[in-house]
């Protein structure tokens, strides 16, 4: 006979543990609902246990469903079997431990479970708590059978609980026939598990569980006709002045010190059911070889870009990625749309829905996504992360017109009182300069005798750009400092599919703007986004930006030191223009100099292959970083600037 390997009833607690530290805040709100779902409720609520609360003023929150509900023998493997609990397990289905992993480490007093079903309409409770030695087990009660004799059993019906402020019976609702309750215990006969975990680094609270579940479901789905009606409840503090008003608003909750509660019933609807109908949209976009779609929502003014308060879900658009019907990976940066070509302008008002395959055990060889085991992050077959930088390639080469449209009329308000000299003043400084900033590269040539990939830029470009084919025209000029040639940029590979050449190439530079920078990147002095789509200023076509931040320390108290000690009696406004039309210069000569790079011999290592400089050299080139430390302790520019300012305002105040 086989010998199967096991886990140790010691070492379940520490797998336990393991997975509740790799999971994030809520996460047992999330398991709690989806095993809901998965029971085929129509009917979630995250409620409060009235009973205690009026008796002793214990806030305990108890999750209720209308699901088939457990059989008594279900629900013991249910609560006593880490990874399946009779549910199904693969990679692209239940892991079988998540509620228990994401609940039972902050409710070691317990979690009480009561089933109704139709074969036991009766209910059947269990209760699983930890033991001294921190394991967890069934709690067990002494019962009296009809001829006297005692028994222990772990499993009973529902009963007058005097110790505990209810009776466990009257927790389920008129409404519920068959389905499950849970209630949360926490770590003591009298701990409020209202708000849900008292971690601190977690901050739980039950408006957050209501931002939560709105934001991590895409969708609520629909069962007999309807959306699942998921209900979060939420107390609130009455007032004695108003508790008349309250009590004929809302249901209220009268605690033993005769303070009242005004109980708040709010509706689960999903991110999406939160983009505004008056969104504009498309087709889904394809964006790579594994049929993965991009849906996207853009929301013009004067509507709100988010059709909810605060108090259901953030307040911004995100990037997310839609794994069966949830959300992961959402994010409002700057970073995340610059990848996908949406500039700061629309940013705010965009709204893009990643939906790749789900990878699964029953198609081994197709490509797909899964979750790990704390179901917060996902991951791509083989472990590997998701393919932003691809994604966002392939969406920016197939950009929507709408979104293209919106961001130039957006565009157009910013830039209507930009000084018009600055493109032509950079224009003819990069344009002196880019002879100089050639690069060796490899491009695709029918006689060439490198292998390699291409890549989606072509030569003369600066950055990567919607890819289009473009018929040889003997040397047609393609913009400033470039050329639009056919060649496109090959990434050097043995066995690759191109033949390539090398040769020396140059090509078209970014503009540059001042804006003051959010979150994190508050920190740097210039980001630089190759997506940003060209801009015709003065006649002058740039691709790229590169921004600056007006709010960063460092240019606040440069440009002070130009306007209040260099030239005091001049126009600030027009101090400050010229500094910056010159850090935006010199910002922009480092990011052109730093791309020319992209594929040029550095040299031949030990064993005399050729190095190159590749596209995650040039990326970490012009990193926020890289740019802030390039930017910082030039003397040049504030040669510069006295050279142009001298003309302008005449000699400097504390000259020497």
């Amino acid at each position: 006979m086989p010998r199967y390997v096991s886990v140790p009833t010691d070492a379940t607690q520490h797998l336990i543990r393991q997975a509740y530290d790799a999971g994030g805040p809520y996460q047992w709100a999330r398991e709690a609902w989806r095993n809901s779902d998965e029971s085929g409720a129509t009917r979630i609520v995250f409620d409060v246990e009235r009973q205690a609360a009026e008796r002793t003023g214990v806030l305990r929150r108890v999750i209720i469903d209308n699901g088939e509900g457990m059989e008594p023998d279900d629900m013991r493997t249910f609560l006593t079997t880490f990874g399946g609990g009779g549910k199904p397990i693969g990679v692209d289905s239940n892991f079988g431990q998540g509620f228990k992993s994401s609940v039972l480490p902050w409710n070691p007093y317990g979690v009480v479970v009561i089933s109704y079903t139709r074969m036991t309409p009766e209910g059947s409770m269990l209760w699983i708590e930890k033991d001294p030695q921190g394991r967890f087990l069934l709690r067990e009660w002494e019962i009296r059978d009809e001829s006297g004799d005692v028994a222990v059993t772990n499993q009973v019906e529902p009963f007058d609980d005097q110790e505990h402020g209810c009776n466990w019976s009257l927790v389920k609702p008129d409404w519920l026939e068959t389905g499950t309750i849970m209630v949360l215990l926490g770590d003591g006969p009298n701990a409020n598990t209202v708000d849900g975990d008292p971690d601190p680094n977690r901050q739980e609270t039950a408006k957050g569980l209501l931002r939560y579940l709105n934001s991590r479901l895409l969708d609520v789905p629909v069962r007999e006709g309807k959306p699942v009606d998921t209900t979060i409840v939420i107390l609130e503090q009455v007032k004695a002045r108003t508790a008349d008003r309250r009590s004929t608003k809302d249901s209220t909750i009268t605690l033993p010190d005769q303070s009242i509660l005004a109980v708040h019933q709010r509706k689960v609807r999903g991110m999406k059911s939160f983009i505004p109908t008056e969104a504009v949209t498309g087709p889904a976009i394809t964006i790579d070889d594994h049929g993965t779609l991009l849906e996207w929502h853009y929301v013009p003014e004067p509507h709100s870009p988010v059709g909810g308060s605060a108090d259901y879900i953030a307040s911004k658009p995100v990037v997310v990625v839609d794994y069966q019907g949830e959300a992961y990976h959402a994010d409002a940066s700057i970073h995340r749309y610059r990848q996908f070509g949406v500039t700061d302008e629309i940013r705010g008002r965009t709204w893009i829905v990643i939906r790749p395959p789900v990878y699964s055990d029953q198609r081994p060889t197709k490509w797909g996504v899964l979750t790990q085991a704390s179901r917060n992050i996902l991951m791509t077959k083989g472990g590997g992360e998701l393919p932003w930088e691809a994604w966002g390639n392939n969406f920016y080469n197939s950009f929507p017109k709408e979104l293209a449209d919106a961001r130039d009329k957006a565009r157009a308000k910013i830039t209507a009182n930009t000084d018009p000299n600055m493109a032509k003043n950079l224009s003819r400084i990069l344009d002196r300069l880019n002879p100089r900033f050639k690069a060796s590269r490899l491009v695709s040539s029918a006689i060439g005798k490198i292998a390699g990939f291409t890549t989606s830029a072509k030569a003369g470009t600066p950055g990567i750009r919607p890819v289009k084919v473009v018929p040889k025209t003997g040397g047609t000029p393609g913009g400033p400092g470039g050329t639009s040639g056919s060649q496109e940029i090959v990434t050097p590979s043995p066995g690759g599919p191109v033949k390539a050449k090398e040769t020396s190439l140059r090509g078209g530079y970014p503009t540059f703007e001042w804006k003051a920078f959010e979150g994190d990147q508050r920190k740097y002095l210039a980001d630089y986004n190759e997506k940003d789509s060209p801009r015709t200023e003065d006649g002058h076509t740039f691709q790229g930006v590169v921004y600056l931040n007006t709010k960063h320390p460092v240019f606040i108290q440069e440009i002070n030191y130009w306007t209040d000690e260099v030239w005091p009696k001049a126009d600030p406004s027009e101090v400050t223009r010229l500094v910056q039309d010159v850090y935006g210069q010199e910002a922009v000569a480092h990011v052109v100099h730093a791309d020319r790079l992209n594929g040029s011999v550095v040299g031949r290592d030990d064993d005399g292959t050729i190095v190159r400089l590749g596209p995650e050299d040039v990326k970490e080139l012009l990193s926020p970083a890289s740019l802030t430390a390039g930017l910082l302790g030039l003397v040049n520019v504030e040669q510069r600037i006295l050279t142009r300012g001298g003309g302008l305002f005449g000699s400097r105040a504390n000259a020497s």
